[in-house]
């Protein structure tokens, strides 16, 4: 008996898998909300209305305990327990109406039963509990529970042989609470394996509100976190254009360290095709191979795939390879469940890396395909190689940075060649508590060995150049009370200094250099371009001011920051290898003001950069993101940017979206998203959809109107939804969307 009944707690560890039905709470160890204690009702989330409350409990003796009002035995040594009968043993207990059996051999129990363990119940009309290998266990008319999960269930008949496996008649279990079951799993017949860890079922529907949904013939499934083969749950939905949609992803577990997953996909205006990823975790690292291969109805095949690996042999050593193909050249698949997407370009690269403490080191030859042959092809590397080293003391820090390009033009129609740089920055820090002063010199040299597909195919040149600079600042601090808590406010004016000479350039190519976004960070930087070939002239002040408030916890709630750039010569190296003294391609005297605000409170968070022309009175940048819970569950997320006046127009931005989701009563919740582009004089999102929540299934339903990125527009009308304990299923669209933001990967709450 001892030993049965400890298999009874491994049993149940698997019936959170298993299928369940319509019954009453008192069944259960269930306490609504109302009659549960103040720290449990805070363990609950705001849709579920009670708990199951584990009535189980140990006792200390070792040994096993029979009760009843009568106990007997009779001439052929059969034991009876008559009325509350109950035989309890340290882990777990047996009582029904009746108990009869011979111990060691088998218990028969009858009206009542019911088998608890810790996190555990079983309740039975009747049960036969054997202990030799010759007869199975068998419960009629159960219902199960495992309090912790949440999982319950019931089944026609339970059956258990003596190895474990567990077999189950007309079942099915959910996660739902009592008389709440909004989704279930039904099975005609069930086979539990907890040796091996997993399961198989015939004949499975899962119902949501008792409507069946889904039906799989046969149907295997996990018992605990083994990974196991078959099939996951599948994804559909509708499109105007393109019809009904419908993936079914099937895992392969290979081996401990093998998997595959192939997922058919199926679009009922365009065609079908397949999704394979295939991943192998070694000792070192991670290999994965993905490829999405679509049959258009009209374009025919449609391919992208992507080889990665990356591996990292001790503490010192590392490598890796990438390889991105789209071998149906420029035709990208109209359904793709993979990680790689529409590009430009596709990257084919390996890396090696070395590295010791403060010094780094890395090789890397790079290449890449490019689908379109209207679209420019980058340079590729040759190989690169990257060193750097880092040296640090209290009031000294040295960086050098060293690289080698070997840069090739896969089009040969302009220019190619070496590049060699060596950065060197060397600074004093002198700081304390209030304030810190940092002078230094950045040395820069380039040095070209170019390969000219139009002229002269053999040239050289290099470039020395060595810039200035002094980072200050002075920190002011002070506490005031809020709210009858002590806060802390900080006030840090900074100023820097930057003199970096003018340097012809007109020998020097391009192949790397762009400039940087102006922002209030990028004001304080000490290079003007980014990447290594452009080498930018200037001298000037930076001023600004930082202030930031910090609560009782010394949690930031406010920070502002303004700050301004004041030249004090005209600049004359641009992108363009064209420059001279005669020329400035910038000889205003002054940046825009350029402001940053964040805050982050219960109720709102808000992001906001402003760069505002003074001289001009014009607005270049405006950068707006606000989350917003005004009341208690109505969400309003505003998003707004305006960018204009960029070097190029195509960067230039005027869009503004809003979403919200209100709250129609407990469980239901309207949400709204419209993105509306001003350049475009049109919407590019509209989303209006009904959200469904409560302790075991989340429901979202949408329409949507969008322009897709051909600027082609399209519509549809999506569902999915999550059953709390087993899967999520349907789709909410590829495109991002409040939809996505609602669903929150299936967490309970927005």
């Amino acid at each position: 008996m001892v030993k049965h009944l400890r298999t009874y707690a491994l049993f149940f560890q698997s019936l959170c898998i298993l299928p369940v039905a319509q019954a009453q709470t008192n069944q259960w160890d269930w306490t609504p909300r109302a009659s549960l204690s103040t720290e449990q009702q805070s363990q609950l989330n705001q849709y579920c209305q009670g708990a199951y409350l584990d009535q189980w409990t140990s006792t200390s003796t070792k040994e096993t305990k029979l009760e009843a009002d009568l106990i007997f035995r009779d001439n052929k040594g059969v034991v009876h327990l008559e009325g509350n009968a109950e035989i309890i043993q340290p882990l777990s207990t047996l009582s029904a109406n009746t108990i009869d059996g011979i111990p060691d051999d088998y218990y028969r129990a009858t009206g009542d039963v019911t088998v608890r363990s810790k996190d555990q119940l079983i309740r039975s009309t009747d049960g036969y509990i054997s202990n030799n290998s010759n007869q199975p266990t068998v419960f009629n008319n159960a219902s199960f529970l495992n309090h912790s999960s949440g999982a319950r269930g019931q089944a026609d008949l339970l059956l258990r042989r003596q190895d474990g496996v567990v077999f189950i008649e007309e079942g099915f279990f959910t996660t739902c609470e009592p008389n709440e079951e909004s989704w279930a799993l039904y099975g005609s017949s069930i086979e539990l394996d907890t040796n091996e860890g997993f399961g198989t079922a015939k004949h499975v529907q899962i119902r949501i509100a008792d409507v069946p949904i889904f039906y799989f013939p046969w149907l295997r499934f996990p018992l605990d976190n083994t990974r196991q083969t078959g099939f996951l749950f599948p994804s559909f939905g509708y499109s105007g254009s393109d019809g009904l949609s419908l993936s079914t992803p099937f895992y392969w577990n290979i081996a401990p360290n093998y998997d595959a997953t192939f997922t058919p996909q199926l679009i009922q205006e365009k065609g079908a095709g397949m999704d394979v990823e295939l991943r192998h975790l070694g000792s070192y690292g991670e290999t994965t191979y993905e490829q999405s291969t679509f049959f258009d109805d009209d374009e025919g095949e449609q391919t992208l795939l992507k080889f990665a690996s990356d591996q990292t042999f001790n503490s010192h050593f590392s490598a890796g390879v990438l390889y991105e193909s789209n071998p149906t050249e420029d035709l990208y698949p109209e359904a793709n469940s993979t990680s790689i997407g529409e590009k430009d370009d596709y990257e084919r690269s390996v890396y090696v890396s070395a590295n010791n403490g403060n010094l780094l080191n890395k090789v890397t030859y790079l290449t890449y395909q490019t689908p379109d042959d209207d679209n420019d092809k980058p340079f590729e590397w040759l190989p690169r190689l990257d060193s750097s080293y880092q040296y640090t003391q209290s009031f000294f820090e040295y960086d050098i940075d060293a690289q080698y390009t070997d840069f090739y033009d896969p089009a040969e129609d302009d220019f190619d060649g070496q590049r060699t740089v060596l950065n060197q920055d060397i600074s004093l820090d002198f700081s304390n508590a209030w304030g810190s002063i940092s002078p230094g010199v950045l040395a820069q040299y380039r040095d070209y060995d170019i390969n000219s597909y139009t002229t002269d195919p053999d040239s050289t040149t290099s470039i020395s150049h060595f810039s200035t600079y002094l980072d200050s600042s002075v920190t002011f601090e002070r506490s005031f009370v809020h709210n009858d808590s002590v806060w802390r406010q900080t006030l840090v004016p900074k100023l820097s200094y930057l003199h970096s000479p003018y340097e012809n350039q007109d020998d020097i190519p391009d192949f790397d250099a762009s400039e940087p976004t102006m922002t209030y960070s990028q004001a304080f930087s000490h290079t003007r371009f980014n990447g290594n070939d452009r080498i930018g002239d200037t001298e000037q002040v930076t001023l600004g001011v930082e202030s930031r408030l910090y609560d009782a916890n010394n949690n930031e709630k406010w920070a502002f920051k303004a700050g301004q750039i004041y030249y004090l010569e005209d600049r004359y190296v641009d992108i363009d290898d064209d420059s001279s003294t005669d020329s400035p391609v910038d000889d205003a005297n002054q940046s825009d003001l350029l402001t940053s605000v964040s805050y982050s409170g219960n109720r709102y968070t808000l992001t906001t950069n402003l760069n505002y022309n003074l001289g001009d009175d014009e607005i270049n940048l405006a950068q707006l993101v606000a989350s917003m819970e005004p009341v208690d569950d109505v969400k309003v997320n505003l998003s707004y940017l305006y960018s204009i006046n960029n070097t190029d127009s195509d960067d230039d931005a005027k869009q503004a979206s809003l979403g919200s989701v209100l709250p129609l009563n407990q469980n239901w919740s309207l949400f709204t998203q419209y993105t509306y582009d001003f350049l475009l004089e049109d919407s590019t999102k509209e989303i209006v959809g009904l959200g469904y929540e409560n302790c075991c299934i989340k429901v979202s339903f949408s329409y949507q109107d969008w322009l897709d990125d051909d600027d082609v527009s399209d519509r549809g009308i999506f569902l999915q939804f999550t059953l709390r304990g087993l899967s999520t299923a349907g789709t909410a669209n590829s495109e991002s969307s409040i939809a996505d933001t609602y669903w929150n990967q299936g967490n309970v709450g927005y």
